[in-house]
């Protein structure tokens, strides 16, 4: 990768508390649950495998599968897959993510066979290019998220925060790639960059967190096909508490 745009480095869409959505919205949440990583079944020589919808939300609260997700290769293809997965999942073959994510083919076997591993992609159609069997791939979920309780918890809190350092540094280096290639021209009317803090009540404080929520709730809500391509980070913590 020669681009800053291109160091996909470790943003699940959020960190604690909505999720990381198609959208990959920001460090809003990884929640509950948890994945178990199942052996890659077995597909059919060549065709479209009907898998159903993917599901609403994957909730992780085990270690391994967010040290998984934190591998920059690895999250960029899930946001590449889960990108507009509430309206048509996205379908595609090793080469058609390498030729997205600028990266080697031969390179993303690996990361696609682990992600598939814990079901976190999902094959979707086989077909036969040049006598081999080529497998295109799906996302598994339109929502990744991690429980707030992995950091809190000394045993996972190492591994939380490296997935929040995922999630954020992965939106920074999209956000300076689409700058750099022209495709994003931030004016005050495009983009919103602020940093801020500040010592509030904390009843406004709780305000504000319902509001940000909101926020977000409506953002990940009715995609359209048509429209302004969007992206979004939020994040909020309280210290001292």
């Amino acid at each position: 990768m020669n681009e800053v745009g291109d160091r996909r480095q470790p943003d699940v869409q959020a960190l604690v508390g909505r999720g990381l959505t198609g959208q990959m919205t920001s460090a809003t949440g990884l929640a509950g649950g948890g994945i178990t990583a199942h052996p890659t079944t077995a597909h059919p020589t060549t065709g479209t495998i009907d898998l159903g919808d993917p599901q609403p939300i994957r909730q992780i609260a085990d270690v391994d599968t967010l040290r998984l997700i934190a591998d920059p290769t690895r999250l960029a293809i899930l946001r590449v897959l889960m990108s507009g997965a509430r309206l048509t999942p996205p379908i595609m073959s090793a080469k058609e993510l390498a030729a997205t994510l600028h990266e080697p083919q031969t390179k993303l076997y690996r990361h696609l066979k682990q992600l598939e591993e814990a079901q976190l992609i999902q094959v979707a159609e086989t077909r036969l290019v040049s006598g081999i069997i080529e497998a295109r791939y799906r996302t598994g979920q339109l929502v990744i998220a991690m429980s707030p309780e992995m950091l809190s918890d000394p045993a996972t809190r190492t591994a939380a925060t490296e997935g929040m350092a995922a999630v954020f540094n992965d939106f920074r280096d999209e956000l300076i790639g689409h700058i750099l290639a022209g495709r994003s021209r931030p004016t005050e009317e495009t983009a919103i960059m602020t940093a801020a803090s500040a010592r509030i009540p904390a009843r406004r404080a709780g305000e504000l967190r319902d509001r940000l929520n909101a926020v977000i709730a409506e953002f990940t809500q009715d995609p359209q096909a048509e429209g302004v391509e969007s992206h979004l980070l939020i994040a909020w913590y309280e210290a001292g508490r």
